[in-house]
């Protein structure tokens, strides 16, 4: 999120276009599919129905991907920005819209994906992931953080660009990146070029 192309992921060069769960909650994963928040022109990831069915699989809410249509996309988007103000209302200690609570609250009342057992209990996956299942897991996320110790630990990524929330679990408290992986990398590099250069 915020960070170029470039970066390895499962032995290739990681699109622009390939959804980010690293050191990310569900809710906010599901938050960082618009990307480069802090720029004049942010990354749409969810372009089309197809992309969030790919979401969903890939995020581990449903084994495979739901039929989406077009209005099931303008209701994910809808969502994902309601989470993405009230996770900003957190960070910046302030109370949130009442107009994004009822979208979070509406979409978590949906039934959620069913947890199936390996035989060896070894993994998890969702079975009965519509759409509307896989939305609600998303936004029941949120509400479980917002009830939680954690909720006072929400903040925005250090890297202006970027605009990602995540939740600073650190013992210190003094996380600063969304992930180490991409904004914290990145960061890292442009100072030290800054630093060579000058």
């Amino acid at each position: 999120m915020g960070e170029e192309d470039g970066q390895e992921r499962e032995g290739r060069q990681r699109a622009k276009a390939d959804f980010r769960f690293d050191d990310a909650r569900l809710c906010f994963a599901f938050a960082g599919t618009l990307a480069d928040r802090g720029t004049a022109e942010p990354f749409e990831r969810l372009a089309r129905p197809e992309d969030l069915g790919r979401w969903c699989v890939e995020s581990g809410c449903a084994a495979a991907a739901p039929a989406c249509t077009g209005a099931d996309l303008v209701r994910a988007v809808r969502l994902r920005e309601a989470i993405q103000r009230i996770g900003r209302a957190l960070a910046e200690s302030r109370a949130p819209a009442p107009e994004d609570i009822a979208i979070v609250n509406a979409t978590a009342t949906e039934p959620t994906s069913v947890p199936e057992l390996s035989t060896d209990a070894a993994t998890v996956r969702w079975t009965g992931g519509s759409v509307a299942a896989v939305l609600s897991m998303v936004a029941r996320d949120l509400i479980a953080l917002c009830a939680s110790e954690h909720r006072t630990r929400v903040h925005t990524c250090g890297n202006p660009t970027c605009g990602a929330l995540f939740v600073d679990t650190s013992r210190a408290g003094a996380r600063r990146w969304c992930s180490m992986k991409t904004c914290g990398a990145l960061v890292k590099k442009r100072a030290y070029r800054a630093k060579a250069q000058a």
